[in-house]
């Protein structure tokens, strides 16, 4: 009994995570972008929502309303976060 317990913890470790430390070697930097924004798809979701309703709130109201100046400026700093988090996530990649 004492044998597969000693088994079972030596087959977590070793190869395994060397084959995946290889296999994030080898990505390239598109792919790793990619990889990073699949894994942030509800703050790009959110962008993307604040942005169309920014844009709607300027064709329904015919110019430039505090609403939409206020969900336009919530937008862009979203937009630079997401930017800046995703820069640094690649480099740190």
């Amino acid at each position: 009994m004492s044998g597969d317990t000693t088994r079972r913890t030596s087959e977590g470790g070793g190869l395994e995570n060397i084959r995946e430390a290889s296999d994030a070697v080898e990505k390239s930097s598109k792919s790793v972008a990619v990889e990073k924004v699949r894994e942030r798809w509800r703050t790009a979701g959110a962008i993307v929502v604040l942005a169309v309703t920014s844009v709607l709130l300027v064709r329904v109201d015919g110019y430039l309303s505090i609403d939409a100046q206020v969900f336009g400026g919530i937008t862009i700093l979203m937009l630079i976060y997401f930017l800046a988090t995703l820069r640094s996530d690649v480099r740190m990649e």
